[in-house]
């Protein structure tokens, strides 16, 4: 087969942080069927009171949380912008990346509308392919993270995948 034709494998350094990180934004609970109109309404309500936020994080970046389904195939969809303090304004959510591991994938794409595709595919590999044999399982409440920097921009494609994780008991 030409070399051309083979997808890179995917990469998933698992990363320790130290200290907690902090995102200020907006949540929401939706479920498949209703995501699309519900994150639409929450990134304008967020963009809103984005500047607001106290003391965003140098670099900046947008934190979306992905929230696990519940029974009923609702889940939690959090947007905000990493900031250095839990300390914000009234009405405004604060999550809490605490210390521990989280494994990190760079998500590369060509195009705006090939990075679904892409974070599809990654999470798929991540799920059914990494962790299964990682010694690792997801932390309770977070499916995924997508981390959007400076590094988002069509002149530089590409987003950080990351998963809460906490190691198996054996």
């Amino acid at each position: 087969m030409f070399p051309f034709f083979k997808k890179k494998a995917i990469a998933v350094p698992v990363e320790t942080y130290e200290e907690s990180r902090f995102a200020a934004g907006l949540e929401t609970a939706t479920a498949k069927k209703t995501y699309k109109n519900d994150v639409r309404a929450l990134q304008k309500k967020f963009y809103e009171v984005r500047k607001d936020l106290r003391r965003r994080s140098d670099p900046s970046g947008t934190l979306v949380v992905f929230g696990q389904e519940d029974g009923a195939g609702r889940f939690r969809y959090f947007v905000g912008d990493l900031v250095d303090t839990p300390d914000q304004p009234e009405g405004v959510v604060v999550t809490e990346l605490p210390p521990g591991d989280y494994a990190e994938i760079h998500v590369k794409f060509s195009t705006p509308s090939g990075l679904a595709m892409s974070v599809t595919r990654a999470k798929q590999f991540f799920m059914e392919k990494w962790l299964p044999g990682s010694g690792y399982a997801l932390r309770d409440g977070v499916e995924s993270m997508e981390l959007y920097d400076q590094r988002s921009n069509i002149q530089l494609p590409s987003i950080e995948l990351m998963f809460p994780l906490q190691k198996n008991e054996d």
